[in-house]
Formats: structure tokens, sequence, C-alpha cells
């Protein structure tokens, strides 16, 4: 059984893990954040992020 949690934070609030973001959304990117940076916003608006994998 595989029991792999989501990890999703939202911008502006500190990165919990170092590794590839992907925003979630119609329209989206990937970025490498650093743990305890900011969550960036994604073409100026606040964005839910969703890890791909840690770093």
């Amino acid at each position: 059984m595989d029991n792999k949690k989501e990890t999703i934070v939202e911008s502006g609030t500190e990165c919990p893990i170092s590794g590839m973001w992907k925003v979630i959304g119609k329209y989206t990117t990937t970025m490498l954040i650093l743990q305890k940076n900011k969550m960036p916003n994604y073409g100026g608006i606040k964005v839910s992020w969703i890890l791909l994998y840690k770093c």
C-alpha cells in the first residue's frame, strides 16, 4: 500500500522542503525552491504549489 502524502503549500508561506514544486491550476510552471524560502506568487497572483520531488 502506498502511503505518500501530497505536500501542498500556498504562495507567501515558508517552503517546508527543498525540492521541485509545481503550480496547481490551468496555467502552471515548475520551480526549484529551497527550504525556508518564501513560496512565490505566479503571474502576480497567489497560487497553490505541490511538491513533485525532494532535492
